[in-house]
């Protein structure tokens, strides 16, 4: 069975940043749609300035797609993300060290981080900061590194460097996907590289993310379930994940649970 379409165009944005090109008939094989649907699909992310169509698939539609790609994500299953964002808060402490991953689901963390007093902030995102400044209250740690501009983020040595010699705090991640017995994984290898040291810096790990990302592995693993200490989600993820985070002493949250 094909996926969703956010689903899909993810896959697609995620595929193009990682090769440069695609082809219809790679997407609709790999995704198990048809070759009219992946049109579609590139139809509505090329109007979106997302990438630019081709004779028989598409490319990146140029610099100015990069920011329209983080726009993007960020307008997608926003709902949910702000639920999630809220929860999250909503374990945090004044006077906490936490760790936000760049991302969509972390971005929608900051607004409720307003009202908290004293906090230090550790991002390796443009974007997370776009949020963050206005905070002036926090105190902001910026980890440095390579700036990649389709992700707004920075990774690699300098920011591996720059974590390590940090620790005491809780790190939110969201990873790529989610699975019982895989753990976190992620896609691009570079970001998991980076996000395996957060974590193994991290005194707390809490995993954010929306329910789509459940029961999914990638191809690199960044942590198995049971590093972590908590998960959050924006609906019950089903009686398997409550047992599993039960038997692994993770706590669970969602809306309307305590």
């Amino acid at each position: 069975m094909g996926l969703f379409a956010e689903n899909r165009h993810e896959h697609i944005l995620n595929e193009l940043r990682s090769k440069g090109r695609l082809k219809v008939k790679e997407l609709a094989k790999s995704l198990d749609v048809t070759e009219v649907t992946i049109r579609r699909d590139l139809c509505y992310l090329q109007d979106n300035g997302l990438l630019k169509k081709t004779y028989g698939g598409a490319v990146l539609a140029g610099p100015s797609s990069m920011q329209s790609l983080v726009s993007y994500r960020q307008t997608q299953n926003s709902t949910a993300k702000q639920i999630i964002g809220e929860i999250a808060a909503s374990r945090i402490d004044d006077g906490d060290n936490i760790y936000l991953e760049a991302g969509s689901t972390c971005y929608e963390i900051i607004p409720y981080l307003e009202n908290k007093k004293d906090l230090t902030v550790i991002v390796n995102s443009v974007n997370l900061m776009t949020r963050l400044h206005e905070q002036t209250h926090h105190r902001i740690l910026v980890t440095g590194g390579e700036y990649r501009a389709e992700t707004m983020d920075m990774i690699g040595p300098t920011a591996e460097a720059a974590i390590s010699q940090l620790g005491a705090f809780t790190a939110f991640t969201s990873a790529d996907v989610i699975s019982v017995e895989s753990g976190i994984s992620g896609r691009d290898i570079a970001t998991v590289s980076f996000t395996r040291q957060v974590l193994m810096r991290a005194n707390k790990k809490i995993f954010v993310g929306i329910k789509s990302k459940f029961n999914k592995a990638a191809l690199y693993k960044i942590a198995d379930l049971e590093d972590l200490d908590c998960i959050i989600t924006d609906s019950f993820p089903g009686a398997r994940w409550r047992d599993a985070a039960l038997q692994k002493n993770i706590e669970l949250l969602y809306p309307d649970t305590d």
